[in-house]
């Protein structure tokens, strides 16, 4: 079990490795995201560990400096009023959920950009903690940008839908009211009582002699006319009025859903006209307060332009223009639609509605204008009375909402293109499971695969519907998506194309400026020749795997065999040194030998378990010494694995010392017992072995012995650049050693 889990976790990391190699190559080329990954160091510590080529730039780093301590919540990077979101992103990655935010980062230039960082903890059940962070992040700030440019659009109309004294109000097709601007909402209040509340139905504000009327021009406006009406005394209170009122149609979505209604508070003008019968100097009077210009004109010639008209046009007095043609003021794109419209209005006597014009100034420059007028007979004289407003700010905001749509059509288009030139299939839904956007790849791979075609508004369940288990597959992976969980699966599936195929997909939910959900995304890869480049990887491994095992097997007999050669040869000897000496050389064949045991035994050959290894020697040891009931021995231990480059030197090490104890601490049949204890420290082990026996003569120097066996285990230690010797005890002898190893 032990060996499966390590080839598991060996297979993973190389897979790890490719994998953020095509992401290395690819992600500059193909994504606009910032992609990173932070490993997360036992003692807690952040490191940012990789990023790709676009991370870098937008940080203003170089591959140099990845593997450097990660500022989690740094106030000279983090905006601080998000210092806290970010505080609490790291600790709730850390405890392992994913994490999708928005916050304020300042820019390597010092500018404040917006950013949706979407990041995935990576659990390891053996640490049980977080160990790697993999995020993948957008840049927000251009879109930020244009929902405040278009915020200050929408906030510059409603301003100037408030500053017009018209009365502007929109009912839906219910006739409920929706909007009411400013001047509406206070002059009805004013001058009637009556309060426009959203939502109330306006035909119940209406007077019951007019409510008809009222209903007949609002239901030709909601079949598409333009059309105008004149009331007196539209709402039933006791103050006589006239209005003018304009019932415009509005779309949404190519169908008419709302009308606008326009109500001009006509009674000034009526009492005006009036008044202009009796007396011209009351009529100026009342005219020179209006804030559109106004003017009369007969036979083609200006008669009269109040104040605001003359400061409209560039002029000081009325005397400049009086008497000129009225067509040396129009622009000449706009001479023969004014010659036209003076025509019908004196032939029929009937109101001209409001359209757009332009002027020219004293000056010589251009003015947009909204142009209305009236013709009328006095003293049997046709006259012609005209309204003029300035439209330039309003056109120039037009522009500017023109521009802003066009910017926007524009990024659409860039989108969709680079959608499109991914070679991964990528779909999105609606929280419906309609489809809302795919490609073309998507598409493909859908007539691939099912044999069907799909189109945007269709449900996604569709392609399989004739396969009720593929459909409720289909189903439910989504629907783990539309709650905002980001995810990643492996699929094989057979298709009408490919007898076999196997299919990456990641999803990810889709959420709007408020963090709404509102859909969810789904990207496809095909990543069969990964796969079977992966089974052929495998199979070779494990081929590999059984030979060097068989060849450890084949070490370990053949130490066996000197060892029993050796063993043999002691008994064609009388002499008791060379009996000695056999016995020593058998007895370090002996522990080589169980290292390659250990290594063809164990579920792993590229390590060595040294914990198990030690128990097993100290047994052969100590029944070689025959001092099985006299001597024990205790081993202190973590779980510590080494390579055949350690293991071997080491082993000789402690075949030497322990060897040495079993011999010369414990005379005739004294008791005692060895201790052995290893750690690990940060650069490698640290060893401590000893006996309670009766120790070394002071006089002996064991980095200047003598003896064959002290002066082996200094080369071996020499060798693996450990630092050794005695240490100082009471009892015993004991020797410490300090072992790097490197990482």
């Amino acid at each position: 079990m032990a060996f499966a889990k390590l080839l598991k976790w060996f297979q993973n990391r190389n897979l790890r490795k490719k994998i953020e190699k095509e992401i290395r190559s690819l992600a500059p080329e193909v994504f606009n995201d910032y992609l990173y990954r932070v490993d997360v160091l036992d003692n807690g510590n952040l490191i940012l560990s990789w990023a790709n080529e676009g991370f870098l730039k937008f940080c203003g780093i170089g591959i140099d400096d990845l593997n450097s301590p990660w500022a989690a919540a740094d106030s000279k990077y983090f905006h601080q009023d998000d210092l806290d979101l970010i505080r609490q992103r790291v600790r709730s990655l850390l405890s392992g959920a994913s994490r999708a935010d928005e916050y304020r980062v300042y820019g390597p230039d010092g500018q404040i950009r917006w950013l949706r960082d979407h990041a995935h903890p990576i659990w390891d059940p053996i640490k049980k903690r977080v160990t790697q962070i993999y995020g993948s992040i957008q840049d927000l700030t251009p879109l930020r940008k244009s929902e405040i440019i278009l915020q200050d659009q929408l906030s510059y109309t409603n301003i100037l839908l408030d500053s017009t004294e018209e009365w502007v109000i929109r009912v839906n097709q219910a006739g409920k009211i929706q909007y009411v601007n400013s001047s509406g909402r206070s002059e009805v209040r004013r001058q009637f009582g009556i309060e426009l509340v959203s939502d109330s139905k306006v035909l119940s504000l209406i007077s019951e002699t007019h409510r008809e009327i009222f209903q007949a021009q609002l239901n030709k406006a909601f079949s598409g006319a333009k059309v105008k009406w004149h009331f007196s005394k539209l709402f039933p209170v006791q103050p006589n009025s006239e209005l003018e009122v304009s019932f415009a149609p509005l779309s949404k979505e190519g169908a008419i859903k709302e009308v606008v209604i326009f109500l001009k508070d006509v009674t000034l003008r009526t009492v005006w006209e009036t008044a202009l019968l009796a007396s011209e100097e009351k009529y100026r009077k009342l005219v020179e307060v209006s804030p559109d210009a106004i003017g009369l004109h007969a036979d083609g010639n200006v008669i009269y332009i109040n104040q605001t008209g003359l400061k409209m046009l560039g002029y000081e007095t009325v005397e400049e223009v009086e008497g000129k043609p009225i067509i040396e003021f129009v622009h000449p794109d706009s001479r023969q639609l004014v010659a036209e419209r003076v025509l019908k209005a004196m032939l029929k006597s009937e109101p001209l509605e409001p359209i757009e014009e332009k002027f020219i100034r004293k000056d010589g420059t251009e003015i947009a204008v909204e142009v209305s007028g009236v013709a009328f007979e006095q003293r049997g004289q046709k006259l012609m009375q005209v309204i003029v407003r300035d439209i330039t700010e309003r056109k120039k905001a037009e522009h500017e909402l023109s521009e802003l749509r066009k910017k926007i059509l524009q990024t659409n288009d860039r989108l969709q293109a680079i959608i499109e030139g991914v070679k991964d299939s990528i779909c999105a839904v609606d929280m419906d499971l309609r489809v809302i956007s795919c490609n073309t790849a998507f598409e493909l791979m859908v007539w691939k695969l099912y044999g069907k075609r799909i189109t945007v508004g269709q449900r996604i369940w569709d392609i399989a519907i004739d396969n009720p288990e593929e459909r409720e597959r289909i189903i439910r992976n989504w629907s783990r998506a539309l709650t905002g969980e980001v995810f990643r699966m492996e699929r094989k599936i057979s298709g009408l194309v490919k007898d076999s195929i196997v299919l990456e997909i990641n999803y990810s939910s889709i959420r709007d400026e408020s963090h709404n959900m509102i859909g969810a995304t789904q990207i496809i890869r095909d990543v069969t020749d990964r796969y079977q480049y992966e089974e052929t990887l495998r199979k070779s491994l494990d081929e590999k795997e059984v030979m060097l095992k068989e060849i450890h097997h084949r070490v370990k007999n053949n130490l066996q065999v000197v060892s029993s050669l050796l063993s043999l040869q002691t008994d064609f000897t009388d002499d008791p040194k060379l009996v000695s000496i056999l016995k020593e050389c058998e007895r370090r064949i002996q522990s080589m030998a169980l290292v390659h045991k250990e290594l063809y035994q164990n579920d792993t050959i590229a390590d060595a378990d040294f914990t198990e290894y030690l128990n097993n020697l100290l047994v052969a040891l100590v029944q070689s010494f025959g001092a099985n009931k006299r001597v024990g021995y205790s081993i202190e231990s973590q779980d510590i694995r080494l390579n055949l480059d350690f293991a071997i030197p080491l082993a000789l090490v402690f075949n030497e010392l322990v060897s040495n104890s079993l011999k010369y601490a414990f005379p005739v049949d004294q008791k005692g017992e060895i201790f052995i204890s290893i750690s690990k420290t940060d650069n490698g082990l640290s060893i401590s072995i000893g006996d309670n026996g009766v120790g070394l003569p002071k006089t002996v120097d064991v980095r200047n012995s003598e003896g064959l066996g002290l002066q082996l285990v200094g080369m071996l230690l020499d060798k693996l650049k450990a630092k050794w010797g005695l240490e100082t005890v009471d009892i015993g002898t004991r020797y410490k050693i300090e072992l790097p190893i490197p990482k």
